[in-house]
């Protein structure tokens, strides 16, 4: 048996000083490890949603979104998802808020476990049309029930036009 050599490692000072981790020591205790763990298990329990899948869910939950997809529409999901954009635009302008909650869940947990396909058709066709540049009371008030992962992909969407504008000047 060939020995194994002995060196010494040199030593890095991994600690941080007390002023830089006083404002993380909460963030990260055992209960909030339990959670993270648990919600990730979760999600990945999670069926994914194809674009082929988009106008079952919508038939079930809102029949009367499914009842405005145009023949020639059926097929293409940037049309179905924009024809959701429309109900909800509808029902945003109408102060529907109840219709208005009902898609914000529906689109809320399509867009969590969506493909690739319907989680683009979801931001570009729903989202940034749907909120993109408006500003009106009532949309502000459907804006505060996105869920945060909607919220967020909205407000980087912002980010990134306000970036392309800057640009452009």
């Amino acid at each position: 048996m060939i020995p194994f050599p002995s060196r010494t490692l040199p030593h890095i000072d991994l600690s941080l000083s007390d002023s830089v981790m006083q404002p993380f020591e909460h963030l990260l205790d055992f209960k909030t490890f339990s959670s993270l763990r648990r919600m990730v298990v979760h999600q990945q329990s999670k069926p994914l949603i194809r674009r082929t899948d988009f106008m079952k869910q919508v038939t079930l939950y809102l029949p009367e979104v499914a009842a405005r997809i145009e023949e020639s529409d059926f097929g293409i999901v940037h049309l179905e998802v924009g024809a959701m954009r429309l109900a909800t635009r509808e029902a945003i302008l109408g102060h529907d808020f109840a219709t208005v909650r009902k898609h914000l869940f529906l689109v809320a947990d399509l867009f969590d476990r969506a493909d690739a396909e319907l989680y683009e058709a979801i931001c570009i066709s729903w989202l940034e049309a749907l909120f993109l540049e408006e500003c009106s009371l009532a949309f502000m008030e459907a804006r505060s029930m996105l869920s945060r992962p909607l919220e967020n992909t909205l407000r980087q969407s912002e980010l990134r036009l306000e970036k392309q504008r800057g640009e452009s000047k």
